[in-house]
């Protein structure tokens, strides 16, 4: 049974615009998500605590060369089944 509550996860997404050619070039994402009953959160939104949070960029020119996601080991902890 994983330590992660599944009821709080947040993500957050920007969409980078080429100025020139009004085309997305980029994603960037934010994914948190929290440890149960040690996640300070404010409404379903986390401030604090013990939580995970994943940043993803992605250039859309990069298809097919993304990396394999390298997750710290405190971060591993957090994720991993007790």
């Amino acid at each position: 049974m994983s330590s992660l509550d599944k009821t709080l996860a947040n993500s957050y997404y920007e969409i980078e615009i080429d100025p020139k050619t009004q085309l997305p070039v980029a994603i960037n994402m934010l994914v948190l998500t929290g440890t149960r009953g040690a996640t300070e959160t404010k409404g379903k939104r986390i401030v604090g605590g013990k939580h995970v949070a994943f940043h993803f960029k992605y250039r859309l020119d990069d298809f097919g060369q993304v990396e394999k996601v390298q997750v710290p080991p405190e971060a591993q902890k957090i994720l991993a089944k007790n």
